[in-house]
């Protein structure tokens, strides 16, 4: 006995294949389109750590990966801060007799102040924030002409005056590693600026601080400061 449904023709298995192809097809053009965005990410990254390593002057190899970049850079971050903090396990400048003490063995020189002053800036010091965008550690044109021309106005340049930088660095959530080392790339791409405007490099020095406060971490505060009387 024949059935009617016998007769008509079957679209199933052509629209299995149909479907099996497009499914391929697509799970090629994602796996392509994810290799194309690891290479271009790791291409950016390479560049951006690339630029900070040059900002600081930082030894790197030739040929270096992202890794080895940026181990130079966050090595080349500690000498920095180490150099322009006070080490505590040193005793004070004026303990140590200075010269004139040791030529004319007098006790009032054994009194003199610290040849080097430390740097306070009063809080009506001359101070420009500059805004950063997001988790960008760049500046652009117009915000590094606004530090040659604050470096200008205030006549940072002069050997007697200093500047300090404050960075902040955002502990409300996430990695707080990562916000510091943002912090601390943000802080060095200042000091190339001001490095640029005819600063002299011993007389910046950078602070990072820890904030909870969102916008501010966005910013990077330059004070002028001037050397305590002696």
């Amino acid at each position: 006995m024949s059935h009617g449904s016998d007769d008509s023709d079957n679209y199933w298995p052509g629209y299995v294949d149909a479907l099996t192809s497009m499914v391929q097809v697509l799970a090629f053009v994602m796996m392509m389109l994810a290799m194309a965005v690891f290479v271009l990410s790791q291409s950016v990254t390479k560049k951006a750590v690339e630029a900070i390593a040059a900002a600081v002057n930082a030894e790197v190899k030739p040929n270096s990966d992202v890794k080895q970049l940026t181990q130079a850079v966050i090595d080349k971050l500690d000498v920095l801060r180490k150099s322009t903090s006070p080490d505590p396990a040193k005793p004070p400048a004026e303990a140590s007799p200075p010269d004139e003490q040791k030529i004319a063995g007098s006790r009032i020189a054994s009194r003199a102040q610290p040849r080097t002053a430390p740097i306070e800036p009063k809080p009506d010091a001359p101070r420009l924030a500059v805004e950063f965008d997001g988790g960008s550690y760049r500046l652009d044109e117009p915000r590094a002409r606004s530090i040659a021309g604050f470096v200008d106005q205030n006549a940072v340049a002069d050997k007697s005056k200093s500047i300090v930088v404050n960075a902040y660095a955002y502990t409300g959530e996430g990695a707080i590693s990562e916000a510091r080392r943002l912090a601390y790339y943000r802080a060095m791409m200042a000091r190339k600026q001001l490095i640029d405007a005819k600063v002299r490099p011993e007389n910046i020095k950078i602070n990072v601080n820890d904030i909870a406060d969102r916008a501010r971490a966005q910013t990077v505060e330059m004070i002028v400061a001037e050397p305590a009387a002696r």
